[in-house]
């Protein structure tokens, strides 16, 4: 089962980040479009890398769904996999810690009768198998749908430039929410939240008349970030834009760093990006990706 939202049809191309932006701080890189970083959409079974998980697409209700587990190794993380009546599962490529090895991650939904609780899991080569639960989403779903780096720095100690996992974590009429993901000190995995208030940070990829935004992955300085983009508009061709650059502020949290104010027309090829979500080639939504 894939859920799949129309998004307005744009034009072709990318803005790049004026330097200005990325020179405002060390940060973190995507690397390449392929490899680990390639995101595979397995609507009927999964392929991981560092784990190995069967799973037959299936819209029967689940009558129970395995209860989470921790898994061997002596670690603390809370851990589960697909069921067998696990529907929309997906699988992604990244190197979640950091150590050069290729890792994966997995979202599904176990249906409920009445709807589905949805899951990602982010699963580490050689070390723990983690499983974060999203909950009942209503009439939305969740599908991890690539990597991205938002504080890689050149010259950072070896394993500190670790991926993060971005995923659709809710959609609406307009487009979709992303949530961002990683792997903790403790090798569990966690999903960043915006600060204080310990919410989900959230990156809408929304496509409408007058208001769009996307997400991009920049850099520059020996830096690789993400940057969150937004157009808005009263007559549907000329936009006022901000990019806004995506800040790590402590270990499981991130905000909205120095913005950049610009302007564009509908008709730009750039105006593609602020309806997409883009990381260095590999389109996560919009354009002709999945979602």
């Amino acid at each position: 089962m894939r859920t799949r939202l129309a998004l307005v049809p744009t034009l072709a191309g990318a803005l790049l980040l004026t330097a200005s932006l990325a020179g405002c701080s060390s940060s973190k890189s995507v690397g390449s479009s392929d490899g680990a970083g390639s995101t595979t959409s397995v609507p009927e079974s999964t392929s991981s890398v560092a784990a190995s998980t069967s799973v037959p697409e299936s819209t029967t209700p689940a009558t129970s769904a395995p209860a989470p587990t921790a898994p061997s190794g002596g670690s603390s993380c809370t851990d589960r996999s697909p069921s067998g009546s696990a529907v929309s599962v997906n699988v992604v490529n990244g190197d979640w810690n950091g150590d050069g090895t290729a890792d994966s991650a997995l979202s599904w939904g176990e249906p409920t009768g009445g709807g589905a609780n949805w899951f990602v899991r982010m699963q580490v080569a050689g070390g723990a198998n983690s499983a974060i639960a999203l909950g009942d989403l209503g009439p939305s779903f969740a599908a991890v749908v690539g990597r991205a780096d938002v504080d890689f720095s050149l010259g950072a100690p070896a394993g500190s430039n670790e991926d993060e996992l971005v995923a659709i974590v809710g959609s609406n009429a307009a487009g979709y929410n992303l949530g961002v993901f990683g792997v903790g000190g403790d090798g569990c995995a966690f999903q960043f939240d915006g600060g204080a208030a310990g919410s989900p940070y959230i990156i809408p990829v929304h496509a409408a008349v007058a208001t769009t935004s996307g997400l991009r992955c920049d850099g520059g300085m020996g830096s690789r970030f993400m940057v969150r983009l937004e157009a808005n508009s009263s007559d549907g061709v000329n936009f006022t834009t901000n990019d806004i650059r995506i800040e790590r502020t402590d270990g499981n949290s991130l905000a909205d760093g120095v913005s950049i104010p610009g302007t564009i027309t509908s008709a730009d090829p750039g105006f593609m990006a602020y309806q997409q979500a883009e990381c260095d080639g590999v389109l996560f939504v919009g354009g002709g990706a999945d979602f």
